[in-house]
């Protein structure tokens, strides 16, 4: 098993990755819920993304394809606050035959690492509310609820 910072020849098992993400938790709220005919304008997206310079798409692989991802996002925010340099947690899966193995767990400290080195003074993710491992995961790592995101679709969508 590798762990290593994804690059454009990716891009197809990222996507692949990136739907059994949103397939899984578009039962928890709309906003998860996509197109699944606009694979090239998901696909330009996340290309976009993967070329950002304080942007990391974060692998883990075996000989069978990729087992997990996490992006890693590095923001410089307002000066006048205590903690300004942001380390944001964005999308973070393990396939379901590699949870429980301590695979997040690796992805998350090559994250972190990377991210302290960028400056980084705090890290933040988004849970799913409907998501309890996720949660349990998350808060079993240090992380502590500080605001509630709340959502409110304006249209239906699907």
């Amino acid at each position: 098993m590798t762990i290593r910072t994804a690059t454009r020849p990716d891009l197809d098992a990222l996507y692949a990755i990136w739907c059994e993400l949103m397939d899984s938790h578009e039962a928890y709220h709309p906003v998860f819920g996509y197109y699944r005919q606009a694979e090239a304008e998901l696909k330009r997206v996340l290309l976009q993304r993967l070329q950002e310079p304080y942007t990391r798409f974060f692998v883990a692989e075996n000989e069978r394809g990729l087992m997990g991802l996490l992006v890693a996002m590095y923001q410089i925010g307002n000066n006048g606050m205590h903690f300004n340099r942001r380390g944001y947690i964005a999308e973070t899966i393990v396939r379901p035959q590699y949870r429980r193995t301590g695979l997040g767990r690796l992805l998350f400290e090559t994250a972190r690492e990377w991210l302290t080195r960028q400056g980084a003074d705090h890290l933040e993710l988004q849970v799913a509310v409907a998501n309890p491992g996720g949660l349990q995961f998350w808060t079993a790592l240090g992380f502590a609820p500080s605001t509630h995101h709340l959502v409110l679709p304006l249209t239906s969508r699907g």
